[in-house]
């Protein structure tokens, strides 16, 4: 494994080394960090279509993570023609490796593999420039989730030279 390499994978093919690498993660920075209090595991991990993607370190621990679902039933959509298909959600990485673009390199492989579809996200406000100089726009009234303010921000299928962005 390189360093900052980006591993993708789905439920049933994640080791438990893999596991325990993302789950420790995502609990550093929503428990322990963030304080949020709402349920982290809400069922959409073990989902098929459910896409997980970190990097990890040479010494396996995730500094960055990030997962891919599908929309909700009632998923809030921006009033275009074309909805999203896919989410991007449970965005965290390791405070001790924030600033070295992790986040950014996710979002943007998830974004290459996926070139003909629409996608949602819901960003704590903060960090919705990293969104949007990935494509991304916002939608709707900013919002408050979890004790943290929230804007949902959509980005449509790439098209023709679009899909080289």
């Amino acid at each position: 494994m390189t360093e900052h390499s980006v591993h993708r994978g789905r439920w049933d093919a994640l080791t438990t080394d893999d596991l325990y690498a993302v789950v420790r993660l995502r609990n550093r920075v929503f428990a322990l960090e963030q304080r949020v209090t709402a349920e982290d595991f809400d069922g959409r991990d073990r989902e098929p279509e459910t896409e997980h993607w970190w990097i990890p370190g040479e010494d396996g621990v995730a500094r960055a993570y990030l997962r891919c679902i599908r929309p909700a039933a009632d998923e809030v959509q921006p009033a275009v023609d074309l909805p999203a298909t896919r989410v991007i959600g449970r965005v965290a990485t390791a405070v001790e490796h924030r600033g070295q673009g992790l986040a950014r390199r996710l979002v943007e492989a998830v974004l290459a593999a996926h070139p003909d579809e629409a996608f949602l996200l819901h960003a704590q406000e903060y960090v919705a420039g990293l969104y949007a100089a990935a494509g991304f726009v916002p939608f709707g009234e900013p919002y408050v989730e979890a004790g943290i303010r929230h804007v949902g921000m959509y980005r449509a299928a790439a098209v023709g030279d679009d899909a080289a962005r």
